[in-house]
């Protein structure tokens, strides 16, 4: 093992063990992949990426380079390597696909001026595409061999109200960059994303319509509650807990810190949490290790993840595994894809080598095992 490695691994052991030192303990070793964004639009194609490029957007270290809806051959190709392995159990690998429910209608809002917004269901969404017509047939594949279940993480991932002022003030390329079927500012990646934020509190009761809403297509389409919500970015006023326990959410994931709304996007306030924490009904389950080779392609993410895994495991935590979608998306870039692909074959290689008592689970089953 070389030093780079050695000093990359004691970095993600230190940084782990500020995760895991609080919060209640589990007595197995437990194994959870939560992969965020399902369902949302971000590119549309390649043609609308060198569109952008034309335009003079920088997409070079932009997530919008390679994310997109994932197509037939990324579910197939996916769902075979986490099929490729199994648990003391005998249960397949999975993971946690955190669902956007619905993408904004562009044809309803323009005809409207603007002036209103509108949304489709992600599976009307899905039939625009080339790849992805039956996909969410085979969604249900997935969850039927056990290695892909839906939760619930928001009806559509942007905030509506500044995308729609944005939208009526034709500020910058918006308008421009809407008529291509996309959100994207081309500023910032995540100028619209924070779909939970807020200019003025009175804007959480209308968040709380949007969630309910979200959550009846979640219902709708899959045919079960979700029993957990990771909120976009990260981002969610404590206000709306109460009444995602009401909406019977047992679970809300995210990373030790909480971005509490202020009032000005991107100043947040930090509130630090810990795996099992409860408030309001509803218990935290705390991101605590990190595999994303789409963020970081120069980085060595199995070695890293591994010893995030460790130390989850030496403080009788349950490794949760924050893992976006956009790593397994190879319909703008097979090389992105393929990468990721690799990389989460390995790291499912090693977990098992390592720790062949692990059990893989989604986040939904989490409190099956908390005493």
């Amino acid at each position: 093992m070389s030093l780079r490695t050695n000093l990359v691994t004691l970095k993600s052991h230190i940084n782990a063990a500020k995760i895991n030192s609080k919060g209640l303990k589990v007595n197995q070793k437990l194994l959870i992949v939560e992969s965020d964004d399902w369902g949302a639009i971000r590119t549309p194609s390649k043609d609308v990426l060198d569109a952008f490029i034309k335009k003079g957007i920088d997409c070079s270290n932009s997530i919008y380079k390679n994310d997109s809806l994932a197509s037939a051959n990324d579910l197939e190709l996916l769902f075979e390597v986490l099929g490729n392995y199994k648990d003391i159990d005998g249960n397949t690998a999975k993971i946690t696909a955190n669902a956007i429910m619905a993408n904004p209608d562009f044809d309803k809002i323009k005809e409207n001026n603007f002036q209103s917004y509108f949304y489709e269901p992600f599976t009307e969404t899905l039939k625009k595409y080339p790849n992805h017509q039956n996909n969410l047939n085979s969604w249900k594949e997935g969850m039927k061999a056990g290695v892909f279940q839906p939760q619930f993480h928001g009806r559509e991932h942007v905030n509506i109200n500044r995308w729609m002022k944005a939208l009526q003030k034709n500020e910058g390329k918006v308008r421009t960059l809407f008529d291509y079927n996309t959100t994207f500012s081309g500023v910032g990646d995540y100028s619209f994303m924070e779909s939970y934020d807020w200019d003025n509190p009175s804007e959480i009761e209308n968040h709380k319509i949007i969630i309910a809403d979200g959550l009846r297509l979640f219902k709708e389409i899959f045919g079960f509650e979700s029993k957990s919500f990771i909120a976009p970015c990260y981002n969610w006023d404590s206000k709306l807990e109460a009444f995602l326990a009401n909406q019977n959410i047992e679970w809300i994931q995210g990373l030790r810190s909480q971005l509490q709304p202020t009032g000005t996007f991107d100043n947040y306030q930090l509130k630090k949490h810990s795996f099992g924490q409860k408030n309001k009904g509803v218990k935290y389950n705390i991101r605590n290790c990190f595999f994303e080779p789409s963020m970081l392609p120069s980085k060595n993410w199995v070695d890293s993840c591994l010893a995030q895994i460790q130390s989850a495991f030496l403080f009788s935590k349950p490794a949760v595994i924050c893992s976006h979608r956009i790593n397994f998306i190879g319909f703008i870039s097979e090389k992105n894809r393929d990468r990721g692909l690799k990389d989460l074959d390995q790291l499912l290689q090693q977990v098992l080598k390592k720790w062949p008592d692990v059990k893989f689970i989604s986040t939904d089953q989490l409190s099956n095992y908390i005493k």
